[in-house]
């Protein structure tokens, strides 16, 4: 697997660093070793970072971050995927103001970790983080009317000697890309995801949309419609799951067109690219109910006739918005309201009653009945207006692509191997499986599931199959597992809710024969936001996977070897331990660390004896403490009293003792009392001050575990000879105010 380049300045690994704090605190809980980690590291290079500066303004694009004008490391791939990151959650600036504390950061870390949907219905990154009410950080958000500002003005000047030509609204600007007839504005394609979020700005973009298609003649319709495709693409492209609230939307703001511009789109098949959304259905079923009369009387009036297209738009509105009985009374008021002031005459409304109150069925009857027509012997000669109806009947045009005729070839097999018992024909059709799951789309996802069924239900079978017909089975399960992988690599970023959903359902069918498949897909992707689900969907499978996953711990990629041992951590099987004890000892300092927290969440006497020979490893150490705590929180109390016993009188060793006494402190154990009272009243190091820092460390661990005897040692060290230990532990007890110890320090 290939990697960025190494950042060469502090801000850039400060921010790498940042979305790997990121990834792993969307993925673990708040306590957990990895995140805490993480995030101390974060904070450390960003105050590197930060240390020449008094405030740091980073602004975020597509694909980039600026700092001072500048482009920060373009060519640095991890840092350009982390930009995209932000951007799809509106952010157009991070600010930092020197000092940066630990809790500061977990808060902006946790705002920009929730999917871009969730944070919109909060009310954007800006005041969920205001919510948070930290300090040192601040969020821009993009500001489209700021953004289009310069836009407009460029757009308003005029050369020297004429009259100023008036400026443009943004939703004019977006118009003319969508049309085709102008350059993408700034900010645009934010713009583009505001019409998903915003009804009021769908309307106005609708409405510039009318201004243009007016004027477009016969291209009127081609001008709507392929409007409409790149608004969808880009939504699908960033923001999947906000497709329906842009049919939504979209939806509403129908009224924003003329009769004949929503009579274009009403009739129209506009397919969401990846998806198998179509957004004309889409908005058609979420037509308001208010709208839907005054809709269907301005489409009548403005055919003046009830013709094949008419009839066509008017069943698809009626079906895709299921309206009901009630629903229908409401439109019959409606037309004939209409039928007594305006045109067209009487029989034309006659014609459109009678439609209402025919049933569904008998629209779809009278659909096949033309398309067992088309397809006789003797087919007559179709007419432009019902070959179309029949074109946009749901699932018509999709059945007769290649695409189509494959996926359901490939169901037939699956069929097959069901109900077959013939061995020769068994094997030909998984061959079929085999060959024919190279074809897979995200729209096969959902029937995946079946497919695999039936052939797990073979090799299950009694009697068994024969090896030939078994081994044929067993590569069609490993063709669908590494289709599936790869099609969800591939597609990531474009799939619906609904897609991952019955992809994970697809994997969890396969059961072991997906891990494999998973674990390659792990190895070569480059994009955390996809190895992060792969992690998810590995340890879905428990303790099936770990044979596999053991395999993998010798890989070359140190960086799969820290995966397989996260999800090993999760699946938490105590079998695994012996295969988990060598990473301790990996050259990468990171995979020993995630090793560690992998025998934390395992548990037991031999990960407890194999993380405290961790202990002298200063990389490892305090994820190690973490782990032993977890697992037995006596017994470590008992372990870091033992690191308690020596202190050097000359100060030698006392780092490594300074963090067993914050260790004792975390862990919170009255048996600790004792030993944290005896360091802080011990008078003689040499020199006196040498052991101020272990004082005063015993102290603050006193403090954390706050009972009663631990409080009466901290009264006990406010009256010592030592002034910075007295000071601190007198402000502890309450005998003297915070800013006297500051004073003091000064």
């Amino acid at each position: 697997m290939t990697t960025s380049p190494q950042a060469s300045s502090p801000l850039a690994r400060a921010l790498k660093q940042l979305a790997t704090a990121t990834k792993v605190i969307s993925f673990y809980p708040p306590q957990h070793p990895a995140v805490v980690s993480n995030l101390e590291k974060a904070v450390l290079l960003l105050k590197e970072a930060l240390s020449d500066r008094e405030t740091l303004t980073l602004g975020v694009s597509q694909a980039a971050f600026v700092v001072d004008g500048s482009v920060l490391e373009q060519e640095d791939r991890a840092l350009s995927g982390f930009a995209g990151y932000l951007s799809r959650r509106d952010l157009s600036a991070l600010v930092f103001q020197p000092p940066i504390e630990g809790e500061s950061l977990r808060g902006l870390l946790e705002v920009i970790a929730l999917d871009p949907g969730t944070l919109r219905a909060r009310g954007g990154p800006k005041k969920t983080l205001a919510e948070k009410r930290l300090g040192g950080i601040s969020v821009v958000e993009f500001d489209p009317a700021a953004a289009l500002k310069s836009a407009r003005t460029e757009s308003g000047v005029s050369p020297p000697g004429e009259k100023p030509q008036p400026s443009m609204r943004w939703s004019d600007l977006l118009a003319h890309y969508l049309a085709g007839q102008g350059p993408l504005p700034p900010g645009g394609q934010h713009l583009i995801r505001r019409v998903a979020g915003d009804a009021k700005a769908a309307w106005d973009l609708m409405a510039s949309l009318q201004e243009l298609v007016a004027s477009a003649g016969p291209a009127r319709a081609s001008v709507l419609t392929a409007a409409l495709k790149k608004i969808a693409a880009e939504i699908a492209a960033h923001e999947v799951e906000a497709l329906p609230s842009l049919a939504q939307n979209l939806a509403s703001a129908l009224m924003a067109l003329d009769p004949a511009s929503r009579l274009d789109v009403l009739g129209s098949s506009l397919p969401v690219p990846g998806t198998d959304i179509d957004l004309a259905s889409a908005v058609r079923a979420r037509i308001p109910e208010d709208n839907l009369g005054e809709i269907i009387v301005s489409l009548v009036q403005c055919e003046g006739n009830l013709n094949a297209r008419l009839g066509s738009v008017i069943r698809k509105v009626l079906i895709d918005a299921g309206v009901t009985g009630q629903g229908k009374i409401g439109l019959q008021e409606a037309l004939r309201a209409a039928r007594q002031h305006e045109p067209p005459p009487a029989d034309v409304w006659d014609s459109v009653e009678e439609l209402l109150e025919e049933s569904q069925d008998d629209w779809i009857s009278r659909e096949y009945k033309g398309l067992l027509e088309m397809i006789g012997e003797h087919a007559p000669h179709l007419e432009d207006g019902l070959r179309n109806e029949l074109m946009a009947l749901p699932d018509f045009r999709e059945a007769f692509t290649p695409e189509g005729i494959r996926r359901r070839a490939w169901l037939m097999f699956g069929d097959l191997v069901a109900i077959d018992e013939e061995a020769a024909r068994q094997w030909v059709a998984l061959d079929q499986i085999e060959k024919r799951a190279a074809s897979l789309t995200p729209d096969w996802f959902a029937d995946s599931a079946g497919v695999v069924e039936s052939v797990r239900g073979l090799l299950a079978a009694e009697p068994l199959p024969r090896p030939h017909v078994r081994e044929a089975a067993l590569r069609a399960l490993g063709a669908i597992a590494e289709a599936l992988v790869r099609c969800y690599r591939r597609d990531f970023h474009q799939l619906a809710k609904e897609q991952s959903a019955t992809l994970a359902k697809a994997l969890e069918a396969l059961g072991e024969h997906s891990v494999p498949s998973l674990l390659n897909g792990l190895a070569l992707e480059e994009d955390w936001e996809v190895r992060r689900p792969f992690l998810a969907l590995l340890a879905a499978r428990g303790k099936v996977a770990v044979p596999a996953l053991v395999r993998r711990l010798a890989d070359p990629s140190w960086y799969l070897v820290r995966n397989v041992l996260l999800v090993l951590g999760e699946i938490a099987d105590a079998a695994t331990i012996p295969a988990i004890a060598p990473a301790l000892k990996h050259d990468e300092p990171r995979v020993r660390r995630d090793a560690a927290a992998a025998l934390g969440k395992i548990g037991g006497p031999r990960a407890f004896a194999l993380l405290r020979d961790c202990l002298e490893d200063p990389e490892v150490s305090e994820v190690a403490m973490r782990a032993l705590a977890a697992i037995d929180r006596r017994r470590t109390i008992g372990t870091f009293l033992e690191m308690t016993e020596k202190v050097d009188l000359f100060g030698r060793g006392h780092g490594r003792l300074k963090d067993a006494l914050t260790t004792l402190g975390a862990l919170g154990g009255n048996d600790a009392v004792p030993r944290l009272r005896s360091i802080l009243m011990r008078g003689f190091w040499l020199p006196p001050s040498a052991g101020d820092t272990l004082r005063i460390a015993a102290a603050r661990a006193l403090e954390r575990i706050g009972t009663e005897s631990a409080r009466t040692a901290l009264a006990q060290g406010a009256r010592l000879w030592r002034s910075p230990v007295r000071t601190i532990c007198a402000e502890i007890v309450g005998q003297r105010p915070a800013g006297s110890a500051a004073a003091s320090r000064s």
